[in-house]
């Protein structure tokens, strides 16, 4: 703790205000108030930040005296007023130079002090004689309002219409219900101080400053001064006070600025930052938590929900003495200066990061992000998302951005996406001083479950000699449409950038076997098939074409037989392998599916492939045989429960030659017998 926040403290301890009107009570409650450590001074210096506001060039206003308060109902309608007694009002207050309206409301063209404004109305103005005048609401006529005729009225607030309170001079509280039409009582809770400016941020909040450091405040502003409490906070006058629901602000003419969150509870804590070298002289606090402070020079401070941060940065504003300013939620604030000018500030735009979205699904996912709205009210937060951005679709964040909460998560939840799809999102917010777009992020979408995958069966045309070129076709079933990637391979060897479903054969393909690759994605997932083998002549003389083949499975009762010659120039006979497989779908450990996705099921699944049944067969050289798998009695009852499966038969073994590679690759349906000695059929895709 500093020096001079040491003396500040044992100066709160010691020197309390005792009005003679209630000396001994507010004695027995300061007193309390300091055993409890009322007061904690944070003397950091204002923050080295960048500018919190972008002031505008001054315009004129077109008064007959100098400004001395506004209050802005909203960011388009303003309501000023100036020494010569004059009311000046502007529909366009945020425009580059605003147009005003001038009216002279006090009879007398006596000094108007304050001024505010309910929304809806009412206004009410008031003046250095006691008296005030009130607009019932906006463009209605000014009716004199005479409310203390004894002393100078120094401040006004009108949270609703129902309520509005003023201070005066003599340390008085005057309050109404019926602004509009008075009557208005009188409280004097601060004699022998004079009371400088007062703040309801509602009907069960007002907080009021004196010339002596003092803060009093009402839950019950109405009920006389007894509903009262005073609390000293500083050792300098305070000279303005403004109040939200979240906290309040003082600031007083060392150029100190005074924030509690709490201003309404006993022994309540008020944080001091020294924010100017000189008096401040206007203050002004926007719902959002955006405060901004004035100085005797033009200088502004603007600062971020002051009473949890004590960060404050610096403007220059004009270069004359501002005496005036009312900032708004969105993000927006109006000054009047000496020389009867105003202008306006407004907050930079909203910040916008995108973030890892929080869960991703087959066919939704919840989208997020991080928003600053930087004390400004948002005009919109959305996701834009799609297969590549821009796009035009997008999805509202579900998440309401307080303009004054500095960074806020966000999350979107888009739906009716596609399965095992990628898509790029970002998050975009919109506010009064301009827009945002996050970074982009990406993610894929899962499988469907309800959604089998695209298994091609590629086969090759064309004639395969240099010169020529061969097609691939992919062989995918009769009515999906996946997303196909293509490969070409000599001996089964991949051909390097060979990613066309066409080929153009060359001369040093002479003498191999050439294949293509196909591999398919959709919803389902993705699958890899490769053709057959077509021979390229060597040197214009054909290469023998005895290889290895398999034809077409056919099914009998339990048996598969499968029709297989081993090739004539086979080097020592053939070793052929066969295996029928099948996929199972599983949630949890129980198989809901075989060959196919479980229907209807948006739980989580998982797939296997399992094998139904194999066989290994060595044949000798140019020997034809019907090969026979049989189902064993764990595929017996698989088929049994789902009387329909859809299984794969693979052939691989010996080609020609030495030669070894995949034969056949088919999609056989088996279906249960129908008797104990019916047979099941096996169609062949």
């Amino acid at each position: 703790m500093t020096g001079r926040c040491k003396t500040a403290l044992l100066e709160m301890e010691s020197d309390t205000p005792q009005p003679a009107h209630r000396a001994g009570a507010l004695r027995r409650t300061l007193a309390g108030a300091a055993a409890s450590v009322l007061v904690l001074l944070l003397c950091a210096s204002a923050s080295a930040a960048p500018p919190l506001l972008t002031w505008s060039s001054p315009a004129p206003t077109g008064a007959s005296g100098a400004p001395t308060a506004v209050a802005c109902s909203s960011a388009s309608l303003c309501s000023a007023v100036d020494a010569a007694g004059e009311a000046l009002t502007s529909a366009d207050p945020s425009a580059a130079s605003p147009s005003w309206s001038v009216q002279s409301i006090d009879q007398a063209g006596r000094p108007l002090t304050a001024i505010s404004c309910a929304p809806g109305g009412p206004c009410v103005a008031v003046d250095a004689h006691g008296g005030a005048a009130v607009q019932a609401q906006a463009g209605s006529p000014w009716a004199s309002a005479p409310i203390d005729g004894s002393s100078a009225l120094t401040g006004v607030s009108c949270p609703d219409a129902a309520l509005c309170v003023a201070v005066d001079s003599s340390g008085n509280v005057v309050t109404t219900s019926a602004p509009a039409s008075g009557p208005w009582s009188t409280a004097p809770i601060d004699v022998g101080h004079a009371l400088t400016g007062v703040s309801c941020s509602s009907a069960q909040l007002c907080v009021a400053v004196d010339d002596a450091g003092t803060v009093w405040w009402s839950t019950a502003p109405t009920a006389g001064a007894a509903s009262w409490h005073a609390q000293r906070v500083a050792f300098a006058a305070l000279t303005s006070v403004s109040c939200t629901a979240a906290g309040c602000l003082a600031v007083d003419d060392a150029g100190d600025a005074l924030a509690s969150s709490s201003p309404a509870t006993p022994a309540a804590t008020w944080q001091i930052t020294p924010i100017d070298e000189g008096g401040l002289v206007a203050l002004s606090c926007a719902a959002s938590g955006l405060c901004v402070a004035l100085d005797h020079g033009g200088g502004a401070r603007g600062g971020e929900e002051p009473w949890s941060s004590p960060a404050w940065a610096s403007s220059s504003a004009d270069a004359f003495e501002v005496s005036a300013v009312s900032c708004q939620p969105a993000g927006f604030c109006i000054a009047l200066d000496e020389a009867r000018r105003s202008i306006s500030a407004r907050v930079p735009g909203p910040i916008a990061a995108t973030l890892p979205p929080t869960e991703v699904t087959y066919s939704a996912a919840t989208l997020a992000g991080a928003v600053d709205p930087q004390d400004a009210e948002l005009s919109s937060c959305t996701m834009e998302y799609g297969t590549s951005l821009p796009s035009s679709q997008s999805a509202p964040c579900s998440t309401l951005i307080a303009a004054g909460g500095g960074d806020q998560q966000v999350t979107a939840l888009v739906q009716g996406l596609s399965a095992n799809t990628s898509y790029r999102y970002r998050v975009l917010a919109s506010g009064p001083s301009g827009s945002a777009a996050g970074a982009e992020e990406s993610f894929t979408t899962a499988l469907s479950p309800l959604v089998e995958p695209p298994y091609p069966h590629p086969y090759i045309t064309g004639t395969p000699a240099p010169g020529q070129r061969l097609t691939c076709h992919a062989g995918t079933p009769s009515g999906v449409t996946p997303s196909l990637r293509f490969a070409w391979l000599r001996d089964q060897v991949p051909i390097p950038a060979q990613g066309e479903s066409t080929y153009l054969v060359r001369n040093q393909d002479g003498g191999h076997h050439m294949q293509c690759q196909v591999s398919a994605t959709d919803a389902g997932g993705s699958a890899t098939g490769r053709s057959g083998f077509v021979t390229v002549p060597q040197g214009g003389v054909p290469v023998s074409s005895g290889e290895s083949e398999v034809g077409s499975a056919a099914a009998s009762g339990w048996t598969l037989a499968v029709p297989v010659l081993c090739s004539p120039d086979a080097i020592g006979g053939c070793r052929i392998r066969l295996h029928l497989t099948a996929v199972e779908t599983l949630q949890g450990r129980r198989v809901v599916a075989v060959g196919s996705r479980a229907r209807g099921r948006s739980a989580a699944v998982a797939r296997r492939t399992v094998t139904l049944a194999a066989a290994e067969l060595h044949l000798p050289a140019g020997a034809r045989v019907s090969a026979r798998l049989t189902l064993g009695a764990p595929s017996r009852r698989l088929l049994a429960r789902f009387r329909r499966i859809t299984a794969t038969l693979g052939a691989s073994g010996t080609l020609i030659g030495l030669f070894e590679a995949e034969l056949s690759s088919q999609t056989i349906t088996l279906n249960a017998p129908t008797s104990r000695r019916g047979g099941h059929v096996a169609a062949r895709r």
